[in-house]
């Protein structure tokens, strides 16, 4: 999802598109073994190792470990939202928009199981400056499903992102969608867009009943 020559990793200005594919993989990477071993666990020697990098190489792209997280985190973040933003501002019906932004979530995420891990469980692991930008990469992303959300329920945008009834719905839909990871098998699932389909019609139904008082 990310465009060709634009660097949306919050890396160096010199990731240029001759060496972005080189960030790409030591992302993925980084990612894979972070997923798999946790962040703690994760030194950037131990990246170098995976990858065949060298450490100078390393140091290159990342001042850090935390850098390193810091990347994967930006990367995924702002790749989804330069989808989601365009697609949550167009001119169709809420419900498409809806239906767009969970296949568009679903089908980033089931291509990037391990970035959604990282990202899931490995917020608090950044600290100042860095943590301030990814928890603003994610409010804004939070934002774009609860203008929808919102609209749904005959409620305006700015209204909506204030709603303390938006704020929950938003939060449960956001819960069935980010813990894919623990349980979708190609094999044994439906399709990313069936999976997505099957969670429109079942928020869909749920958003329009109210609890009991």
């Amino acid at each position: 999802m990310t465009e060709t020559g634009k660097d949306k990793t919050g890396g160096n200005a010199g990731n240029t598109p001759r060496t972005a594919p080189k960030l790409d993989k030591l992302l993925s990477a980084s990612a894979a073994l972070m997923a798999r071993q946790g962040f703690s666990q994760t030194s950037i020697r131990h990246v170098a190792r995976e990858t065949g990098f060298s450490l100078g190489g390393m140091y290159y792209y990342f001042e850090n470990k935390e850098d390193l997280l810091f990347k994967i985190q930006h990367r995924t973040f702002s790749d989804l939202l330069a989808v989601q933003e365009e697609d949550v501002s167009s001119d169709r019906d809420a419900t498409a928009r809806l239906r767009q932004f969970i296949r568009n979530h679903l089908a980033y995420f089931t291509s990037h199981f391990a970035e959604l891990k990282v990202c899931t469980f490995e917020l608090e692991s950044l600290q100042g400056d860095r943590f301030t930008a990814i928890a603003e990469l994610r409010r804004r992303y939070f934002d774009c499903l609860a203008t929808v959300i919102g609209e749904l329920l005959g409620v305006g945008p700015a209204a909506a992102l204030t709603d303390g009834r938006i704020r929950r719905k938003t939060l449960f839909v956001f819960g069935m969608l980010n813990w894919i990871f623990m349980w979708y098998d190609p094999k044994r699932d439906n399709s990313v867009e069936g999976v997505g389909d099957e969670m429109v019609s079942l928020v869909l139904e749920g958003l329009h009943g109210e609890s009991p008082a």
